[in-house]
């Protein structure tokens, strides 16, 4: 019983250093995008700062995740934490667009090894058979992070200035790193003697590893593939959105920060639900049809003309999406031996990060060739497709795996 609270104290003092970040990461997603589009007027501007963390993800892709597989989790996370704190800081200082650019692609580096440091700790910490309530409960601090972070975006942006939302971030990330003190040191020492090996055959022998693991586990790969694509475009709309909602629906500044807000009560609700029935929904059918009814809310949002209607849409979008993101990462987490999780996870991750770039560069020229409300009908219209696709996949393969294994297997292999 101890035992077992011990572990929940603990998963709580990660979660609420994870809450609190993404609370300030909201409210400076908002405030940046309005504060970059305030200041030059420019599509082009806002869609280059979506493009930055993928640049970023690339050029750390193939070595971040083998130093911090060697390395403990714990004081990376700390460390890049407060380099974000003090960077984050100092953008409401700059004037220059190429230099709040510049000083966001060094915070992307940071980040680039924040999360696969957080995502491999976190599977060291959790118990697998706790990872789905884990993810649940971190979908609702995710929900309340996105209901708070952009209300308090606007309220701050309204109040007092883009600057101060800004400043809220970097505290965020000073609170995080705090937390996260206080949490043990989780370190497994690689099972390869790499002492005397030169870093750069360590980091071809890591792809190696990658490798056998994507050849042996084609079905991961699969899945991944689709959902990272899927997620990708809604990325690359998301983009757009703050032209989107303010020419063609013809939102204000406020009315598009209580959108993001609506979103988040849908993601809340849905993330409520999964916690509540963590333990009796099957994975494949989260990812699947999370996926499909995901899209959904994207297809209303898209061809919508009023605030009423694009909230509906976003409220769908965002209960469905807690649904098939929990899924995803408890999929991951199981799929991924802990050792070797920021390797492979890294090393994929380049994939995102070389699509996201090209569809956000591609949105933005697409936006200004063809019109928005163009561009984002059709995007949505693939998302669908490919929703419909991923949840094929996940339900028959489920259901092949269930007629031919014991009930035993399928507890065990369900990812």
């Amino acid at each position: 019983m101890k035992g077992s609270l011990r572990e929940w104290k603990l998963s709580g003092l990660l979660l609420s250093a994870v809450g609190i970040s993404f609370i300030g990461d909201f409210i400076y997603l908002v405030a940046l995008n309005l504060f970059i589009f305030a200041k030059t007027d420019s599509v082009a501007a806002v869609a280059g700062l979506w493009i930055i963390g993928p640049i970023a993800g690339i050029i750390t892709g193939f070595w971040a995740g083998s130093l911090v597989d060697r390395l403990y989790k714990k004081y990376i996370m700390i460390i890049t934490d407060i380099i974000r704190g003090c960077l984050v800081a100092i953008i409401p200082f700059l004037s220059e667009l190429w230099s709040i650019y510049l000083l966001l692609f060094v915070i992307s580096l940071c980040s680039s090894f924040f999360k696969p440091a957080s995502s491999a700790y976190t599977v060291q910490l959790v118990p697998k058979d706790k990872l789905l309530r884990y993810n649940s409960i971190s979908s609702i601090l995710i929900t309340g992070s996105l209901v708070v972070g952009p209300a308090i975006a606007g309220a701050l942006v309204q109040i007092s200035s883009y600057q101060a939302a800004i400043w809220c971030n970097a505290l965020s990330f000073f609170i995080s790193g705090l937390i996260i003190l206080f949490l043990p040191n989780l370190h497994l020492e690689s099972e390869f003697i790499e002492r005397k090996m030169k870093y750069f055959s360590i980091i071809l022998n890591d792809l190696r590893i990658v490798f056998n693991f994507l050849k042996k586990n084609l079905y991961f790969l699969a899945v991944y593939i689709l959902f990272q694509f899927i997620m990708t475009l809604a990325i690359a709309l998301d983009s757009q959105e703050v032209i989107f909602t303010q020419k063609v629906i013809g939102l204000t500044e406020t009315q598009f920060s209580l959108l993001m807000s609506i979103t988040g009560i849908g993601y809340l609700v849905g993330s409520l639900i999964m916690s509540v029935f963590a333990s009796k929904i099957t994975i494949s059918y989260l990812i699947g049809l999370g996926s499909i009814l995901f899209s959904a809310g994207y297809i209303i949002y898209a061809f919508s003309t009023t605030f009423f209607v694009a909230s509906l849409g976003f409220v769908i979008l965002g209960f469905f999406s807690s649904f098939a993101n929990t899924g995803f990462q408890t999929f991951i987490q199981k799929s991924i031996p802990s050792h070797q999780m920021a390797r492979i996870g890294t090393t994929l991750s380049l994939f995102q990060s070389s699509l996201l770039i090209v569809l956000i560069l591609s949105a933005g020229f697409l936006s200004e060739a063809v019109g928005v409300k163009n561009l984002v009908i059709g995007t949505t219209l693939v998302i669908a497709f490919m929703a419909g696709f991923l949840c094929l996949l996940t339900i028959v393969s489920y259901t092949r795996q269930k007629h031919s294994v014991t009930p035993t297997q399928i507890v065990k292999e369900e990812i």
